[in-house]
């Protein structure tokens, strides 16, 4: 029998939005900052495919701008009771429906970029709206357990989401995500809206050929003969039939060569960046055409026994090496479906040339490979790696570069036998050839040869040149030598410089001279080191006009144009997004302390990105693989964030000094420490590194994630939407320049930053006392008095209860005083 009202007392109000429910809620934010996270990496890949890698900086950009934004429009206008369920019901549907648009349209590259842009922030909004409108329900010191939540599901979702790219295709991943934010309105009691919204993104899942590349960055691949396609962490991987199949295929042929016919298939990753596979018969001189391409002097010069191929791709080094008498190949290749699809699937076609008598495959990343192995070789080869592909990492990697560093080559040149020889073979153009030169000269003066240029030798075959550099020097009999190969196979013997032909790119000079000349004109060819590692790039990030010469250069070197043009995009967006609202809305509600607390969450959203990117950046090395340090060094910080979270709440007056004094000095320790622990312990078995890794970034991540709850503690609720809105529009800021940074100052000099704005975050937050009842009864105050009591269903203008401060975070409207 039910119970009757008792007379006199008036229906109970509506809860307010903003008024915490148990863990319901928690459940729910974690689920939508797993489908962020889940979203975030996975678009990287994708705009990899239909634009460029350097778009992943995008994506990461407007992931944080969509979860900034709406801190904005919370500040100035409260969600209403029906904020949450709509935003989560939007990002659910736009998810799958963002990736069904960037595969079904192609165009101008402004036009994609105009597409891609709209396509990733709509959901990134609506998630960031969700995530948001949560912790705006948090209250007092529930705000620490709520962000923990927030980082929680984040983290669960950096650990899935790599080992789900192996296994399920990354358009799946991605719009499969908006299945969490449904999961996310199931968790609220929103039965009824979970099940209309779920009916509509299965049925966008199920779209027959909707998650299907209709259009690529370079061309349409309507019409082209795929004969196999596979998504991966590190790049989607397609194999076709070209016309390669009726002309053999060169890097840089010399000019002595008659084309013939091959049979050959195309690999591709991303696109953009493939490698030929070519079908082994045994039949006589199937094998000739390779020894006309520039790539493979140094096996001709002088035929290794004991050969290292780094980034093997199809196999076509490993022919090569194999054809000159090698008798012991190490075939390194950091993507395991390569290795995998040239051995099964394409196994047959190509000899299973990873496993053919001699080779030994070797899945990782080439460096990382040869810092562990004391194995001594007669050849090193690295020809033209470089992916033009996104990681899994995204953003935050730019893998292939840290075969390029100083650092790289010293290490090489300790890995040469006696007589051995080290082979790289970069592009003419983008001046990569000349940095290369530059590079490799320099690492042999470290190394204490005494005349670095008699043991270095260069040659041109079309547009790439083979920079050697021996162990003996190119002299008498070994000179000759070289110059028979070169006049037998057509190629240009640009070092040691030949006085009857013209130095057409510069390498003479920079040897000669160094790299003055070129930085008179406006170009980069200085020697990158690991803290700097960015071989490609050769014009200044944050200079004037690209010179002339640079308008031929290929996408590795003008990448820093669409760099630029990134910043521009999302400041631009940023401003609109963050200030825009102001023009038609009220001002926004402040208490003391606003604009001390405005510094201080600008200040952590600077300080966390300026040192979380480094350190995923210099992980990539000591952990073997941009997957892994993606996965270990996002899933330890949010973890030990999430722990810090929680913390938080229990830090008062002394230990809160302790902390922020601590945090600055962590982080310093680490910026000067990491490097040293990646040389000392880079021979450890896998798993102690990512052990340690582990340890020294979920210790970075507990101290930093102490900062925003404590933050939300210290400065009061009032402000606590407009608070996130800075502390995201910051973090959206440093995660686009943190690259150019790093690209102009190096990574060290970024943590620096990140450093001093942790120091002035410090200062910020122990001098100030405190708006809360808490603090003002840790410092003996009276706490804040309650409203006055009113009747039940009154409400008095401008006044809510205590229970449901602050004021701009409920409506007249919407609350009741209650007694």
């Amino acid at each position: 029998m039910p119970r009757r009202k008792p007379a006199g007392t008036f229906p109970r109000e509506p809860r307010s939005p903003l008024e915490p429910s148990g863990g319901r809620e928690y459940l729910a934010i974690a689920l939508a900052s797993a489908a962020v996270m889940l979203y975030e990496i996975g678009v990287t890949r994708i705009l990899s495919v239909v634009l460029w890698y350097h778009f992943a900086f995008l994506a990461v950009s407007l992931a944080m701008l969509g979860l900034g934004v709406p801190g904005v429009w919370f500040a100035l206008r409260p969600p209403g009771p029906r904020s949450l369920p709509r935003a989560l019901a939007v990002a659910a549907l736009t998810a799958p429906l963002s990736i069904i648009a960037l595969f079904m349209y192609g165009g101008p590259l402004p036009q994609r970029t105009a597409l891609a842009t709209v396509c990733v922030l709509v959901p990134m909004l609506a998630l960031g709206s969700a995530v948001c409108a949560l912790l705006l329900r948090a209250r007092g010191k529930e705000i620490g357990r709520m962000y923990a939540a927030d980082l929680f599901g984040a983290t669960l979702a950096a650990i899935a989401v790599v080992p789900f790219m192996r296994v399920i295709p990354t358009p799946l991943i991605v719009a499969g995500s908006g299945l969490l934010p449904v999961l996310a309105l199931a968790a609220l009691r929103k039965s009824r809206m979970a099940m209309v919204v779920s009916i509509g993104v299965v049925a966008l899942l199920a779209w027959p050929g909707a998650l299907h590349v209709r259009y690529g960055k370079v061309y349409s691949e309507k019409g082209l003969n795929v004969l196999y396609e596979r998504w991966t962490p590190t790049a989607r991987l397609t194999v076709i039939s070209t016309a390669f199949q009726q002309r053999a295929f060169g890097w840089g042929m010399g000019s002595r060569y008659v084309p013939r016919q091959v049979d050959q298939v195309w690999l591709e990753q991303d696109g953009a960046a493939g490698t030929p596979i070519t079908h082994v018969t045994g039949a006589p001189g199937e094998r000739d055409h390779l020894y006309y391409d520039v790539t493979s002097l140094a096996d001709q010069l002088q035929p290794p026994s004991h050969a290292c191929v780094i980034g093997a791709g199809g196999g076509r080094d490993v022919l090569t090496a194999l054809g000159a008498g090698a008798s012991d190949v190490d075939a390194v290749e950091m993507n395991p479906f390569i290795v995998q699809l040239v051995s099964t699937q394409f196994g047959a076609y190509s000899g299973d040339i990873y496993h053919a008598p001699g080779v030994h495959a070797v899945v990782s990343e080439g460096r990382s490979y040869l810092a562990r192995m004391a194995k001594k070789y007669d050849l090193i080869q690295i020809s033209l790696i470089d992916s033009w592909a996104a990681t899994a990492a995204g953003a935050y990697a730019l893998s292939e570069n840290y075969l390029y560093t100083l650092e790289a080559y010293r290490l090489y040149w300790n890995r040469l036998t006696p007589t051995g020889i080290l082979s790289t073979s970069r592009w003419i153009s983008s001046l990569e050839a000349v940095r290369l030169a530059n590079l490799v000269r320099e690492a042999l003066s470290r190394e204490h040869v005494a005349d670095p240029s008699t043991h270095l030798a260069i040659a041109q075959g079309g547009q790439v040149a083979t920079v050697l550099a021996s162990r003996e020097p190119f002299t008498g009999a070994r000179l000759d030598s070289l110059r028979a190969v070169c006049e037998r196979r057509g190629f240009t013997l640009l070092w040691p410089a030949d006085a009857t032909q013209p130095d057409s790119i510069g390498v003479g000079l920079v040897l000669a001279k160094g790299d003055g000349a070129f930085k008179a004109r406006g170009f980069d060819v200085s020697v990158p080191v690991d803290d700097r590692p960015f071989f490609f790039h050769s014009v200044e990030v944050f200079g004037g006009q690209l010179p002339a010469d640079a308008k031929s250069f290929l996408n590795n070197a003008r990448a820093v144009l669409v760099l630029r043009r990134l910043m521009e995009i999302v400041t631009l967006l940023a401003v609109v997004l963050f200030f825009l609202p102001f023009a038609f809305g009220k001002a926004l509600p402040r208490e003391r302390g606003f604009w001390r607390g405005s510094a201080y969450f600008a200040a952590i959203g600077f300080g966390f990105m300026l040192v979380e990117l480094p350190v995923i950046q210099r992980m990539i090395l000591y952990l073997g693989h941009p997957s892994h340090a993606i996965t270990v060094v996002l899933a330890s910080m949010l973890c030990g964030a999430g722990l810090g979270s929680i913390l938080a709440e229990r830090l008062r007056g002394r230990a809160i000094v302790v902390w922020a004094v601590l945090l600055a000095a962590v982080v310093a320790a680490a910026n000067i420490g990491i490097p040293h622990l990646v040389t000392a312990t880079i021979g450890w078995a896998w798993a102690a590194r990512v052990i340690a890794a582990s340890l020294a970034t979920g210790t970075l991540g507990l101290l930093m994630g102490v900062a925003l709850p404590l933050g939300m503690l210290k400065f009061g609720d009032v402000a606590k939407p407009w608070f996130w809105a800075v502390n995201g529009a910051c973090g959206v800021t440093a995660s686009v320049c943190s690259l150019g940074l790093a690209m102009t100052f190096g990574f060290e000099r970024v943590v620096w930053g990140g450093v001093v704005f942790y120091a002035i975050a410090a200062v910020l937050l122990a001098g100030f006392e405190g708006v809360t009842n808490q603090t003002r009864a840790e410092r003996g105050a009276a706490p804040l008095p309650p409203p006055a009591p009113q009747r039940a269903g009154t409400v008095a203008r401008g006044s809510c209860p205590a229970s449901l401060a602050p004021s701009p975070a409920c409506r007249p409207r919407a609350c009741a005083d209650r007694p």
